[in-house]
C-alpha cells in the first residue's frame, strides 16, 4: 500500500473522532470501510497495471510475464463463483494467485497478507492452500526425469562444465525449517539442532529440478530418505529405465557409491592425483544442486521457516515452490540465491549395505579418463 492510500485511510479514520452521535459514528465507520476497500482495490490495480517490472518482481519474486503464464494455467481452476448468500464471493483468479505468491515469496504472516488484500486470514490461507494444491497436481508437467533426447542433452550440458561424462543429474537433500508439532519435536530435530523436513531433489545442469521427494522429518539420514524415495525404489527395481547409455547421478559421501550414484573418494590423506582430480571435477559438477536450492530459497522466502503446524500440509507447499522454481528457470526469470552455510559442511558418511564393486570400477574408470580432460 503506497503513501497516498495510507493518508486517505488515516483522514477518513479521523472522522470517527469528530463524530457527535452514534448515527454519525456508524456512517463514518462505513465510510472508513469503503475507503479501505477502494484502497485495496487500488493496490491490486497498481500491481497489475502500474508497478514497474522491478517493483512487481520485488514484491512477488517473479516477472509479470511469468505471472501471466501461471495465471493462464491456473485461472480455469480459480474461476470466480457466484455469491451463495453467505459470506463474500470468491475473489478473481488474479487476486487469489497474487495472495498466494505474496505469501510464498515473503516471510509475512497471514495477518499482514489479509490486511493488504482486504480478506480474512482464513480466506488468505484457503487461497494459498488451493494454489499450492493445484501447482502440486501440475508438478508432472514441470518436474520431469530426462529421457531420450532430453537425457542426451542433459549429459552433454553437464560434460561442458568439467568434462564429467554421462551425468544425468546431481542429487542432494536440504532442510526446510518448520514449526514442529508439539508431540513430535524430537523427530523433526535435525543434526544442526533445529526442526525441519527434508527436501530431496535431483537437478540438471541448468538448475531445473528433475525429481523431488519431500516430507521426511529432519532427523532422518539422507541415505534412508533416498532409499525410501520413489527414485530410490525405481533405481533398486529397474535402473535401466532411468539411466540410458551407462549414465548416472552425482552425490556426496552421504550415499554409498554405486553404478548409478557416483560419490567422491573418501579423503583419507592418501589420495592419488587421479583421485583428487576426480573429486574436484565431481564437486565442481555436482555443485549445481546446491545452487538450485539456493535459487529456490532465494525466491521463496517462506522456505526459510514454514510456520505451519499441520506437517501434512507442508510437502504440497514445498512442492509448489519447486514447480514455480522450474517455471521461472525455464522462463529465464532469475533471482539472487540464498545459501545455507550448514549445507556446505561435509556430509555424514554412510556405509551400510554391501559394497558395489561395479560402481567402484566405474568410478575408477571415469577418474582415469578425467585426468586428461
Amino acid at each position: 500500500m503506497d503513501k497516498k492510500m495510507k493518508i486517505n485511510i488515516a483522514s477518513t479514520a479521523l472522522l470517527l473522532l469528530e463524530s457527535d452521535s452514534d448515527e454519525e459514528i456508524l456512517i463514518n465507520i462505513n465510510l472508513v470501510r469503503k475507503k479501505r476497500r477502494l484502497a485495496v482495490a487500488n493496490y491490486i490495480t497498481n500491481i497489475a497495471l502500474i508497478y514497474s517490472p522491478d517493483d512487481f518482481k520485488s514484491h512477488f519474486r517473479l516477472r509479470r510475464e511469468t505471472f501471466e503464464f501461471l495465471l493462464n494455467i491456473l485461472a480455469p481452476y480459480l474461476k470466480t463463483k457466484g455469491r451463495t448468500g453467505v459470506g463474500r464471493p470468491t475473489e478473481t483468479p488474479e487476486k487469489q494467485l497474487l495472495v498466494s505468491l505474496c505469501m510464498l515469496a515473503n516471510q509475512e504472516v497471514f495477518r499482514s497478507i489479509s490486511e493488504r488484500f482486504d480478506i480474512s486470514k482464513s480466506t488468505a490461507w484457503s487461497y494459498v492452500h488451493k494454489v499450492c494444491f493445484l501447482l502440486s497436481n501440475h508438478s508432472g508437467n514441470f518436474i520431469k526425469w530426462p529421457r531420450e533426447a532430453e537425457a542426451i542433452k542433459t549429459m552433454r550440458e553437464f560434460r561442458r562444465k568439467q568434462g564429467f561424462m554421462n551425468v544425468l543429474g546431481a542429487i542432494d537433500g536440504t532442510d526446510i525449517p518448520i514449526s514442529p508439532p508439539s508431540r513430535e519435536q524430537n523427530v523433526y530435530c535435525n543434526r544442526n539442532k533445529y526442526h525441519s523436513i527434508i527436501l530431496q531433489a535431483v537437478c540438471n545442469a541448468n538448475y531445473i529440478f528433475t525429481d523431488v521427494f519431500i516430507g521426511y522429518p529432519g532427523s532422518t539420514h539422507d541415505a534412508r530418505v533416498f532409499r525410501n524415495s520413489d527414485l530410490g525404489q525405481m533405481i533398486e527395481e529397474n535402473p535401466n529405465m532411468l539411466f540410458p547409455a551407462n549414465s548416472h547421478i552425482l552425490r556426496d559421501s552421504a550415499y554409498k557409491n554405486t553404478n548409478y550414484v557416483l560419490t567422491p573418494y573418501r579423503d583419507n590423506g592418501h589420495l592419488t592425483q587421479i583421485q583428487k582430480n576426480y573429486n574436484f571435477k565431481h564437486s565442481s559438477t555436482r555443485v549445481c544442486i546446491e545452487q538450485s536450492f539456493g535459487l529456490l530459497k532465494g525466491r521463496f522466502r517462506i522456505l526459510k521457516h514454514v510456520n505451519i503446524y499441520r506437517t501434512e500440509l507442508i510437502p504440497p507447499l514445498v512442492l509448489a515452490c519447486c514447480v514455480l522454481h522450474n517455471i521461472c528457470m525455464q522462463k529465464n526469470d532469475m533471482v539472487e540465491p540464498i545459501y545455507d552455510p550448514d549445507e556446505l559442511q561435509m556430509a555424514e558418511a554412510y556405509s551400510a549395505g554391501r559394497i558395489d564393486n561395479t560402481g567402484l570400477a566405474k568410478r575408477n574408470y571415469i577418474a582415469s579418463l578425467l585426468i586428461n580432460e
